[in-house]
């Protein structure tokens, strides 16, 4: 399993959390999802093919995300 981070500057509470790990999860290729809202950031361990969907999804959920 891979693991990268992206970084989501707009989550700010356990609420930006729980909407972005909820947008994230179902993806394929996705193992699992740590959002953390203290540091803007989205780890994500799994398939590395799945990066572009999980910033997709993120993006979708309202979320801006930087690289």
């Amino acid at each position: 399993m891979d693991e990268y981070t992206l970084e989501v500057p707009d989550m700010t509470c356990e609420g930006c959390e729980i909407v972005i790990t909820g947008a994230v999860r179902p993806i394929d290729g996705v193992g699992t999802v740590d959002a953390d809202a203290k540091a803007g950031r989205v780890t994500i361990r799994g398939e590395s093919s799945s990066k572009s969907a999980v910033r997709n999804e993120i993006e979708r959920a309202g979320y801006d995300v930087l690289e």
